[in-house]
């Protein structure tokens, strides 16, 4: 019994129709007729009752399934934990992160000065793809904004910080300088990253507009901070953010008087996180941010 045997099997399983698992599993009809006569003769019992209309499961076809997809989680167990032993041996810590990153370079340049011979994987990404990623194993450790409604991850707050106003070098509320209120925002036009790229920063965003009487007219949703910097700097409407480095972007920040609505910043892991590769980053990161 080979391993294709078992895919073969669920997909027919699954699609209870030999034309569709084929298509599903690229291969043609008669191929995957012969796999499963060879699995039924290797088990020793009918798995499927077939009729010229239809394809059913047999009663031990129902129990076999049951193992056939505990099988497949096993290897796929196995690969992963292949993946991530490779990963450790080699010296090798993938990162992902929202925003500029200007959080996580103090970090990196103090954890490389530590691990030099450690190889680092940064990974711009919003926090719902974040999420997926340390679920799938495609990152090690994120960077991201909560809420974070997940019992296979560890989610820690280590900073929260002041949202100001984003605008163009050239917006008169930028060039007359010092604070401004939220309210002198409420006829402007917003670019904003949409929620499903980060429900935390959104809400928290359009709290601090709800909170001070109005609706942000939301015209642009682009899914990534830089892109919102380039489009503010180009004067198609300004935002809210924590403040960054703005350097030669033609963005310029200026504090709220009016809210003290913060935006909270947390770093999250697997909770079954067994790689010293990682636990010696996370010890260098809440080391320097308990300081």
């Amino acid at each position: 019994m080979e391993l294709r045997h078992i895919r073969y099997f669920v997909a027919l399983a699954e699609e209870l129709n030999f034309r569709r698992a084929s298509e599903r599993l690229h291969i043609a009809q008669p191929p995957l007729s012969r796999q499963i006569q060879q699995l039924e003769e290797k088990v020793g019992v009918l798995l499927f009752y077939r009729t010229n209309r239809r394809v059913e499961l047999t009663h031990a076809g129902k129990a076999f399934l049951e193992k056939a997809y505990q099988m497949l989680d096993l290897v796929e167990e196995a690969c992963d934990t292949a993946r991530m032993s490779a990963r450790a041996e080699h010296g090798k810590l993938v990162i992902g992160f929202t925003g500029t990153g200007e959080n996580i370079l103090p970090i990196v340049e103090k954890y490389r000065a530590m691990h030099p011979s450690v190889n680092l994987d940064l990974q711009l990404m919003g926090t719902t793809a974040q999420i997926q990623a340390l679920h799938g194993k495609k990152i090690d450790v994120g960077l991201l904004t909560p809420p974070i409604n997940s019992e296979q991850l560890i989610v820690k707050n280590y900073m929260n910080v002041p949202i100001q106003a984003m605008l163009s070098e050239k917006h008169p509320l930028a060039m007359k300088g010092g604070p401004i209120s939220i309210t002198d925002l409420a006829k402007e036009s917003f670019v904003i990253t949409p929620r499903v790229i980060g429900p935390g920063y959104y809400d928290v965003i359009t709290k601090i507009c709800h909170q001070a009487g109005f609706s942000p007219k939301i015209t642009i949703e682009t899914h990534d901070i830089q892109t919102v910097i380039s489009l503010v700097s180009m004067g198609m409407g300004v935002s809210l953010s924590a403040k960054c480095h703005t350097q030669n972007t033609g963005v310029v920040f200026r504090e709220l008087v009016d809210t003290s609505t913060t935006l909270e910043l947390a770093v999250a892991y697997r909770h079954d996180e067994k790689s010293e590769v990682l636990h010696s980053f996370l010890d260098i990161f809440f080391d320097y941010y308990s300081n």
